[in-house]
């Protein structure tokens, strides 16, 4: 029994070993068959197919350092190039010598990761074994002291792709936003034609996007007259006024076109004179200044200091573009210098070049015309730049918003518009050791400052009004941080917010013409200050300084409205009065303590009576605004004085009667007073 035991033993072994020698071979039969799918798709360049081959053949053989190695290169050229470090890293593990150039291609998922400390280290590993490609080391390696440094102060900024209603599964590029930042116009190649997709033949045109609140809109073909059918059209630079577009041409070997809004509809383009355009080379971008006057673009005409150049041309007396003129070899490099965009401040220059010192493939700069000539280009900074194609850079007047073209990880597609926010301080701040905890006062909070951007191209027009001058306290003449508004007193919009100094209570405030404003000055502990400007459409450039007196929120203080408005002989509150009593109810709020009287007074023209009483009539309307909107009753009065209390003689219209008419805010109790 035991022999016959033994035998049936054997006899197991030798059905448990052919059926691990066949599920084996199966196995590896089935591995190649995968890899072998995926390398025929890779040199295709069918990077996706062939990913999904890779990774089927590593669920069977999750250590084989050739399949792990292909699945790190197909991410590279994927749309997640993040995944290829985990990847070749791997496989550099199990089999260093799994591929001869492993180091370099571990080095750029490195520097795509922005572990730049390592992926140096493996360009150094490199280029010891490849004495001939050491040019090719060395860059990346430059590459990577220059992003690691810039990591070292990385930019304050909010990046955002503008999604799916925005961009494709195909390329976006060049944006051009309009002044007022609801317009956008941009290229694509997308396309619902799958042959042309198939032979890579589906042509860019150019389209048009209306922003609505903070939500773009759905794309169109900006118009017939502008996409052309047989040739590549690309969105280069829109005028200030929104009514000229620049445009990239392909047809006739790549020019400069223009095209204007006319009625409602984009005129078929026309090229550019002589100046701009050449007959056998390349012009590509535009960006023109907001005066219309200088157009800087880019070309690969002979003369240049390398590939594309950046040139500018002025305008001349009789409507024409005069000659080109190189920016120089501060700017131009022996590479590629693109995408220019000159800023509404007419001196700030912005482009993308592959020729300074940079992050990756192409990095955006950002230079200064200043005494005369442009300053060293500065690469505006990490997160902005990566490692791969950062280009077609613009950004609004205050400089707090933009979009550019990039590639990044969840993108929807090959190249993607993404917004820019840019926040305060610059550059996020560094963490900080930790310390015992403190108590301490906490900072008031700073209001967020924004300026309207056609603020600031009215500036760059010299169509404002600029007040300048100090914020300081009634009482002892100190300097004061505080917060500066400009209202449109007849859309109650904030098209402006600033702060003063804390340290100088300096400030500058631009007051557009064409319209009636209020600058509303605000600090805690202090009534806030009324100041009102109503400037005509067509008033002279004026800059004006003053200072701006606080007066603190004490039992007896007052100030006058100078933003509160009634029709002659009426008092009903108008509707340019509307922001300055959101001004009161927003103190009253912020300090639930103050009982506050709204005095109402008068010239000394007319009947002494009717004056009181019309005083009186338009205290109330406030108090009766104040209480409607949340104000409780008892905190608030009125008192009309007429012409009982002139603040000036009233033997003149301007220099007294208008200053005597007028309406007081007065604190008369402060908490249990």
């Amino acid at each position: 029994m035991v022999w016959q035991l033994n035998i049936n033993m054997r006899r197991i072994s030798q059905v448990l070993l052919l059926f691990l020698l066949v599920t084996f071979t199966v196995q590896a039969q089935s591995t190649k068959e995968w890899i072998e799918k995926g390398d025929r798709l890779y040199t295709k360049k069918d990077y996706k197919n062939a990913l999904d081959a890779y990774l089927t053949a590593q669920q069977i053989n999750p250590d084989d350092a050739y399949v792990n190695f292909k699945i790190g290169l197909s991410y590279l050229y994927s749309d997640t190039k993040s995944k290829a470090a985990t990847y070749i890293d791997k496989a550099y593990r199990l089999n260093p010598n799994v591929n001869p150039d492993i180091d370099y291609h571990l080095g750029i998922a490195f520097q795509n990761t922005n572990d730049f400390k390592k992926a140096i280290q493996h360009f150094n590993d490199f280029k010891k074994k490849n004495k001939k490609l050491t040019s090719i080391a060395d860059e990346k390696i430059t590459e990577c002291e220059v992003a690691d440094s810039l990591a070292q102060n990385e930019l304050n900024v909010i990046i955002e792709n503008l999604g799916s209603v925005i961009n494709s599964p195909f390329n976006e590029y060049s944006p051009i936003i309009s002044a007022d930042g609801n317009t956008l116009i941009f290229t694509s190649n997308r396309s619902e034609d799958l042959s042309t997709v198939r032979s890579n033949t589906n042509l860019e045109d150019i389209y048009i996007a209306q922003k609505t609140g903070n939500v773009w809109g759905a794309p169109k073909k900006i118009s017939t007259n502008i996409n052309s059918v047989k040739y590549n059209d690309a969105a280069a630079s829109l005028s200030p006024d929104g009514k000229t577009l620049f445009l990239y041409y392909e047809e006739g070997g790549g020019d400069i076109y223009s095209s204007r809004l006319e009625n409602g509809e984009w005129t078929k383009p026309e090229p550019l004179g002589k100046n701009i355009n050449t007959s056998q080379y390349w012009e590509t971008c535009a960006s023109i200044t907001a005066d219309g006057k200088k157009l800087y673009f880019t070309s690969n005409r002979p003369g240049g200091y390398g590939e594309l150049d950046i040139y500018v041309s002025e305008l001349d007396s009789k409507g024409q573009w005069g000659k080109a003129v190189n920016l120089g070899p501060v700017v131009n490099t022996p590479e590629n210098d693109d995408s220019p965009f000159i800023h509404y401040d007419g001196v700030t220059l912005y482009f993308s070049s592959n020729g300074h010192r940079r992050l990756g493939n192409s990095d955006i700069f950002v230079t200064e015309f200043k005494n005369g000539k442009w300053q060293k280009p500065e690469n505006i900074g990490f997160p902005i730049n990566s490692w791969e194609y950062d280009g077609f850079f613009t950004i609004s007047p205050d400089k707090k918003k933009g979009y550019y073209s990039t590639v990044k990880d969840g993108g929807l597609g090959g190249i993607d518009i993404y917004s820019i926010t840019f926040l305060e301080p610059k550059y996020k701040p560094k963490p900080k050791p930790v310390v015992a905890k403190v108590e301490e006062k906490k900072p008031e909070k700073k209001k967020e400052e924004y300026v309207d951007p056609m603020v600031l191209l009215q500036k760059n027009m010299k169509i404002v009004t600029v007040l300048r001058g100090k914020v300081i306290d009634e009482n002892t003449a100190k300097p004061l941080g505080a917060t500066i508004s400009l209202v449109d007193n007849q859309t109650n919009k904030v098209i402006t917010r600033i702060s003063s100094d804390p340290a100088t209570g300096d400030f500058e405030i631009t007051i557009p013409h064409g319209g009636n404003y209020g600058v509303a000055t605000e600090r805690d502990g202090y009534l806030f200050n009324s100041i009102n400007f109503n400037l005509p459409q067509f008033a002279e450039y004026q800059e004006i300084d003053t200072h701006i007196i606080m007066v603190k929120a004490e039992v007896g203080s007052k100030v006058v409205l100078k933003n509160i408005f009634f029709d002659i002989g009426k008092s009903d509150l108008k509707q340019e009065s509307i922001a300055e009593v959101e001004k009161i109810k927003s103190l009253l709020i912020s300090n639930p303590e103050l009982k506050v009287q709204i005095n109402g007074h008068t010239d000394n023209t007319g009947n002494a009576v009717t004056n009181k009483t019309l005083s009186l009539k338009r205290a109330t309307s406030v108090i009766d605004y104040l209480s409607s909107n949340g104000i409780t009753a008892s905190r608030l009065s009125a008192k009309g004085y007429g012409s009982e209390r002139p603040i000036v003689s009233n033997d003149d219209e301007m220099g007294g009667r208008e200053i005597n008419r007028r309406t007081e805010i007065e604190i008369i109790g402060a908490g249990g007073k």
